[in-house]
């Protein structure tokens, strides 16, 4: 008979009654307050030490370097993303869901969510430190572009980070994992200085790489403009969000 009651349940609200229980945990265990601190931290941690130096070479930094922060905001929260779907699988919750009549794509959505709240409390901490060191949009349309942008590289990131958790089934080991290739994908970037000041072996990496190409389209739309590299980054993004979803959909589906 409850086999039969939960079969009834729609989709939507499994989705909502998971997603409602992942946002509680987040709220409940500080992983928002951690997402508010980490783009200030690290904002104030560049900017202060590398500010004269950027500025004598005529580069407005803090301009300049609000982008990568928003970068590395989303990276912070596809770390949180191994970490949960890793304590799912760890904690025995998603075997229980496994028992139950819930397609695998619901579980996968509802972290969805708990993440989202994570991605737009570091986005707009990164944003509001940015503004306190002098950063500035110039255009209300591609400011909004500017966010939908990098939610949409966190949506990619933080998907692809949940299939990693939930295929590790460790939480410890998803966010280590996922450490070092952010580690270099951001310092092998434009972010912190042009293509020009890279090696030249090297200066073809550092300009084409997906974090450089959407550091640059999150430049280009706050400065106003729709630059080039946002077609480039739009194709990175889509394609990452693709792979990410259907990995996880199986990683998911393939749990014990």
């Amino acid at each position: 008979m409850n086999q039969v009651a939960v079969e009834r349940v729609p989709a939507g609200l499994q989705w909502s009654a998971l997603s409602e229980r992942g946002v509680r945990a987040a709220l409940r265990e500080g992983d928002v307050m951690l997402a508010l601190a980490a783009p200030v931290a690290i904002y104030i941690c560049f900017y202060i030490p590398l500010r004269k130096s950027m500025s004598a070479t005529g580069i407005d930094f803090a301009q300049y370097l609000l982008p990568l922060v928003a970068v590395y905001a989303m990276f912070f929260t596809a770390m949180f993303a191994a970490d949960r779907a890793g304590r799912e699988v760890a904690g025995g919750m998603a075997t229980r869901l496994r028992s139950l009549p819930v397609r695998p794509w619901v579980p996968v959505a509802a972290r969805m969510s708990a993440n989202l709240l994570r991605g737009c409390a570091a986005l707009t901490s990164a944003l509001v430190v940015g503004t306190a060191f002098g950063f500035r949009f110039h255009d209300p349309l591609t400011a909004l572009v500017f966010v939908l942008v990098a939610l949409a590289f966190g949506a990619a990131v933080v998907i692809a980070a949940d299939a990693l958790g939930t295929a590790t089934r460790n939480p410890e080991l998803g966010g280590t994992v996922l450490f070092v290739p952010q580690l270099l994908l951001i310092m092998t970037s434009t972010g912190f200085v042009p293509a020009e000041g890279f090696p030249g072996w090297i200066q073809g990496w550092a300009r084409n790489q997906p974090v450089s190409q959407v550091t640059s389209a999150l430049r280009g739309l706050a400065d106003g403009r729709y630059p080039s590299e946002l077609g480039v980054a739009a194709l990175w993004i889509a394609g990452l969000l693709i792979v990410g979803a259907v990995l996880a959909t199986r990683a998911e589906g393939r749990r014990a």
